[in-house]
């Protein structure tokens, strides 16, 4: 038996669609295209810190995978994240980044961050490891209209 267009009780129209789709409230022509969505908004710094770190301690914890966050990190941070990922999942005999591995999530409780100028901002956030807290050092560079970041460094669990 050959399939119908309409197919149903929900009468769903089958034919593939070859257009793109329009953004929601454009009723321009062709050319419209919806705007770029940066990754870590540039004017946005202060509140994108303790974001950025909160996944950061995640992926150190085992919750996150660090492929997660390749876009916001260079190389060398990266592969830092991954190295951390991988010595806290040995301690505790797990995969790293395949979920809650931790009996708490790790909570930013404090950030503070210093412009050092338009293109370049320090950070120092306060985490909270289970009973512990931890200090990170970050250091974010703006890449076009986006913020990388470049150093990341885990003070001493106290």
């Amino acid at each position: 038996m050959p399939l119908a267009d309409v197919q149903g009780t929900f009468a769903f129209y089958l034919q593939p669609r070859l257009e793109p789709p329009r953004p929601p409230g454009e009723d321009s022509g062709d050319d419209a295209v919806a705007p770029p969505i940066p990754i870590a908004p540039a004017d946005r710094l202060d509140s994108w810190v303790p974001r950025f770190a909160q996944m950061a301690a995640e992926v150190v914890g085992g919750d996150r995978p660090a492929s997660q966050l390749v876009r916001w990190t260079t190389k060398d941070v990266s592969s830092e994240l991954r190295y951390r990922a991988s010595l806290t999942a040995r301690s505790g005999a797990y995969d790293p980044g395949t979920g809650r591995n931790q009996p708490l999530r790790p909570r930013v409780q404090r950030s503070h961050v210093y412009k050092v100028s338009d293109d370049i901002g320090e950070a120092n956030v306060t985490v909270q490891f289970g009973d512990g807290f931890r200090a990170l050092a970050l250091r974010f560079e703006r890449r076009g209209a986006n913020w990388i970041c470049t150093v990341l460094n885990f003070g001493l669990y106290d």
